[in-house]
């Protein structure tokens, strides 16, 4: 997908360039024997002559410029074959000349969703994708209302708790709380890659925000930037990535090697240079002169290789020459990063990283609850609320938290949890936290990525 951002981290396009040459898996039935086509009805040849005949002069019409003519060929010959992919694209095409964007963007959906090889519809339907992504409208957090507003109606659309999909043709959109929260293009994309193995842990920090997520076929990728300024339109932006399988395929110092190869076709680099070299962890930056496509930028860069997964962070600026101070805060960040098991409580973990998770829990655990005693003494209901599951979160009340504000000033996190004991419950690790004086303070639940306590630990 073509996103038309000059200088967003050009490494991106370089690593997507990488993959489509790469080998992939093939699957093809063998040794089938192949059912004889049945022989269409005479009322059946006798439609689809009729629209081909519509077709044709709808295609004629076209090239007089008749716009209005070529539509209704093609409407009348889409009646007598709905679901021709073709038609649709024609019609789209009409539709479009004829200045009807909007009835035109959802016959080239109909069209990609009939066939999913209509390569003029795909090309197509990415171009109004690439409007779309123009406007600043499929960045995340935009609301729900404003994207149906310019997309208008979905194809489909599922509805589940707080989190709701919209489907466009062969994109998804990912909204929870009716913001939107990442795109997912269906294309090719297998279902196991949808879920990381292993994943980059990383301290960003205040007034980094999540500017844009997508997730396709090759890649996973998150975009950060800074308050008031967006992926179309920044001065400094970073970025993480999970590449599906060249952790299998490819060495750190192999993947780093290939971009760079890649780059030095394209642009003129000025700089390229290794800051810590190793074989499967690599760390390096490049600078690259403006171009009639890409400002000059300055990116600092480091690919993790995972037992699967490549894992990608960086970070680039267009505020040029970059400060040796903030060139040495970035390096020291990007070191500092961890390559992690990204779903700890579903996997099949030994006692020993049971335990380990567990150490990891308790000061993380410590961490919240000293934002929750604050938050109870704050009488702050709305900023306590999201640290319990649905199921309780209703009982965190005004009321209950005025109740509470005694133990509170007292309390402290070091008492509250004292020990974490990890549970098997269906398949799934549970957190049991355990107080001081022996008894259990709540239990932890994973929940989309997060842990959430179970019961109110404070009344």
């Amino acid at each position: 997908m073509n996103r038309n951002r000059s200088a967003c981290c050009l490494a991106f396009f370089l690593v997507i360039f990488i993959t489509a040459f790469l080998p992939r898996d093939v699957c093809r039935a063998q040794d089938t024997p192949e059912a004889k086509p049945e022989t269409p009805s005479a009322e059946t040849l006798e439609k689809r002559k009729a629209a081909l005949a519509h077709a044709q002069q709808g295609q004629a019409m076209l090239k007089q410029k008749d716009w209005k003519g070529a539509i209704t060929e093609f409407e009348k010959s889409i009646e007598l074959q709905p679901e021709n992919s073709m038609l649709h694209y024609l019609l789209a095409v009409a539709y479009l000349e004829d200045s009807q964007a909007s009835k035109s963007w959802v016959e080239i959906r109909k069209a990609v969703l009939l066939d999913a090889d209509n390569k003029r519809a795909i090309q197509d339907f990415l171009k109004f994708w690439s409007f779309f992504d123009r406007k600043g409208i499929l960045n995340v957090g935009t609301p729900e209302v404003e994207v149906l507003k310019l997309l208008g109606k979905p194809d489909a659309q599922r509805d589940k708790k707080e989190e709701t999909r919209l489907t466009y043709g062969f994109m998804w959109l990912s909204f929870r709380n009716a913001s939107l929260y990442a795109l997912i293009d269906t294309r090719g994309l297998s279902a196991k890659f949808m879920t990381a193995e292993k994943s980059m842990k990383f301290h960003l920090g205040a007034p980094w925000r999540e500017g844009y997520r997508m997730m396709n076929s090759t890649n996973a990728l998150t975009e950060y930037v800074l308050p008031d300024e967006t992926v179309q339109n920044y001065q400094q932006l970073f970025s993480t990535q999970r590449l599906f399988k060249l952790g299998e395929q490819l060495s750190a110092r192999e993947m780093m090697n290939r971009m760079k190869a890649l780059l030095e076709k394209s642009h003129q680099v000025e700089e390229w240079n290794v800051i810590e070299d190793g074989e499967n962890d690599i760390l390096y930056e490049w600078r690259v002169a403006k171009s009639d496509k890409t400002p000059a930028q300055h990116e600092i860069s480091r690919l993790v290789r995972g037992s699967r997964d490549m894992h990608r962070l960086g970070y680039v600026t267009r505020k040029l020459p970059l400060k040796a101070e903030d060139r040495e805060l970035w390096i020291n960040k990007l070191k500092s990063a961890e390559l992690i098991l990204a779903h700890p409580e579903t996997a099949r973990l030994t006692d020993e990283q049971k335990q380990e998770l567990a150490n990891q829990l308790k000061l993380k655990a410590r961490e919240v609850i000293e934002k929750q005693l604050q938050y109870i003494r704050a009488g702050d209901v709305a900023s306590m609320q999201p640290y319990f599951t649905e199921r309780v979160r209703k009982l965190v009340t005004k009321a209950a938290l005025d109740q509470a504000k005694e133990q509170a000033e007292s309390a402290t996190p070091e008492d509250l949890v004292h020990s974490i004991e990890m549970l098997d419950v269906d398949g799934t690790l549970h957190a049991k936290i355990m107080m001081k004086n022996g008894r259990t303070l709540t239990t932890l639940i994973p929940v989309n990525g997060k842990w959430e306590a179970d019961t109110i630990w404070f009344k």
